[in-house]
């Protein structure tokens, strides 16, 4: 496409140096998967830094940049043939270009977003499992993996760049694909990642502490969420509309959100009074029942439905009813929805029940690294009615700190013991995160240890856990690795348990 053209689609761009009339191949923020007919988009950051990925750039051969007006000044520029700046944030503007480059591919896809603090993995992992049973040829973006129909990539983000995201998107619609199901993560919306995204369906499952050492405020991380529903407003696909839970941390505000914008797109709520509701919850380690209420349309009753899933806990049954909201909307046949929900593979790292030997207790290993995680994690094992319930877990490096004694008074609050680890400690020092985290801890409040190395706190915890007893180990869930200083190596938490569940029982 020549770049009088894409300027002509995309206003907030404009040419100050170069010739209009050359074809453009395509465009990366990523300076090592340049070719000479790409658009590079000048990141952020120091000067010194921007000057590096220019020279790298250069040597690629390519001849046009997108910069923005605080760009100008840099050395060096006059060294391209063509530049384009824009007023506009970067991140937006190289979403839409790359949509538009490759013909836009999610126009032509049903592509259902999700976003919210928790959930996020589950819900797209559900929804593709539904959409697979119901014969849908379907794929799933998100943190555990990428997957197209029956083909799985390794995920090394939760939301790809958008240069990366459109290529996989336009893969997807050449091998016949029709739903995609992604993870829209805050820093992925703040950042442009899924800017030019024509979404079919934007969800919106809870807000609650995390991330603040990339957003810095509970505001901006909020404000980073809504921009899904902007996108949605933006969408020119039919039949488009959003899901809201409205009886969770930011629910109402949210909802509030989208009135005061005027949000035209239709948008239905999962909640007491909502179009979509639950109630009667029954949880077992064999499953979770409970009722599900559907709104009828211009019409004065409720529709309610037995539900029965082999997922277990109160937050997958929260889980399944957001799934068969949306698919319901999508216009899924409601009682093969039904269906489809009773058997749903195990969430990757999300309570993951791994079995003693002769199934006299269980360890549950779930991803939960933030404090309303953890605390869904914990009470609905509680509900379950253990015989004990012990809390494994520790708090990343690098990342919010603000967050590590509230898990703590949290794991006191429902736990009979706690052991504090390392989760993922990259480079600060592992016994000063957990001292932070013990910091939460009531004063007098002895029931815990504090075990530095992760695999030895596991052979602690199953060592101490009682017959009809239950393990949580939190904060890693699907991921096959630990981060210590700047190295990484494999560590898989089920697989842990599993080698301390058979020493302790050969040794019995």
């Amino acid at each position: 496409m020549k770049l009088n053209e894409i300027i002509k689609k995309i206003p907030e761009i404009k040419l100050i140096k170069g010739d209009g009339n050359i074809e453009v191949g395509y465009v990366w923020a990523d300076s090592r998967k340049l070719s000479p007919n790409d658009i590079f988009v000048v990141p952020e950051g120091n000067s010194e830094i921007i000057e590096s990925y220019l020279n790298m750039a250069r040597e690629k051969g390519c001849n046009a940049i997108l910069v923005s007006k605080r760009h100008l000044k840099l050395k060096h520029l006059d060294s391209f043939h063509t530049i384009i700046e824009t007023e506009d944030s970067l991140g937006d503007i190289h979403g839409k270009l790359a949509s538009l480059l490759l013909g836009n591919p999610s126009k032509k896809l049903k592509i259902v977003g999700i976003t919210g603090t928790n959930g996020k993995t589950s819900l797209t992992f559900i929804l593709f499992h539904i959409a697979k049973k119901l014969k849908k040829k379907a794929a799933l973006i998100g943190t555990v993996q990428i997957q197209i129909m029956d083909r799985i990539l390794e995920s090394n983000y939760t939301t790809p760049d958008a240069s990366s995201l459109n290529l996989l998107l336009k893969e997807m619609l050449d091998e016949g694909v029709e739903y995609v199901f992604m993870e829209m993560s805050s820093h992925g919306l703040k950042l442009g990642r899924v800017s030019g995204i024509e979404l079919t369906c934007a969800g919106f499952t809870n807000l609650t502490q995390d991330h603040l050492d990339f957003h810095e405020s509970m505001e901006d991380y909020f404000e980073s969420k809504f921009k899904i529903f902007q996108l949605l407003e933006q969408s020119s696909v039919k039949n488009k509309f959003g899901l809201v839970a409205g009886d969770v941390s930011y629910g109402d505000r949210m909802i509030q959100k989208i009135r005061e914008s005027k949000i035209k797109s239709p948008i239905y709520i999962l909640g007491k009074s909502g179009e979509f509701h639950y109630s009667n919850t029954k949880l077992s380690l064999l499953g979770s029942e409970y009722r599900f209420h559907r709104k009828e349309k211009n019409l004065p009753f409720i529709e309610v439905r037995n539900i029965r899933t082999n997922l277990l806990g109160n937050f997958n049954v929260f889980n399944t009813a957001f799934a068969m909201s949306v698919a319901y909307e999508l216009g899924f046949t409601w009682q093969d929805v039904v269906t489809a929900v009773e058997e749903i593979p195990t969430v990757p790292g999300r309570f993951h029940v791994v079995p003693y030997p002769d199934h006299s207790r269980i360890a549950v290993v779930d991803y939960a690294h933030t404090p309303d995680a953890l605390e869904n994690i914990l009470k609905s094992c509680v509900e379950i009615r253990p015989k004990q319930l012990i809390c494994l877990f520790g708090c990343g490096g690098d990342r919010d700190r603000t967050k590590r004694p509230q898990m703590a008074k949290i794991a006191e609050t429902h736990a009979d013991f706690v052991i504090l680890t390392s989760d993922n400690p990259r480079t600060e020092n592992p016994e000063l995160i957990l001292d932070e985290i013990e910091a939460g801890f009531s004063r007098g409040f002895k029931r815990y240890e504090k075990i530095t190395d992760r695999r030895i706190a596991i052979e602690r915890a199953v060592s101490l856990l009682e017959k009809d007893g239950i393990l949580v180990v939190a904060g890693k869930g699907h991921e096959t690795y630990q981060i210590i200083g700047k190295e990484k190596t494999n560590f898989v938490d089920f697989e842990e348990i599993e080698k301390a569940f058979l020493k302790l029982d050969t040794s019995q």
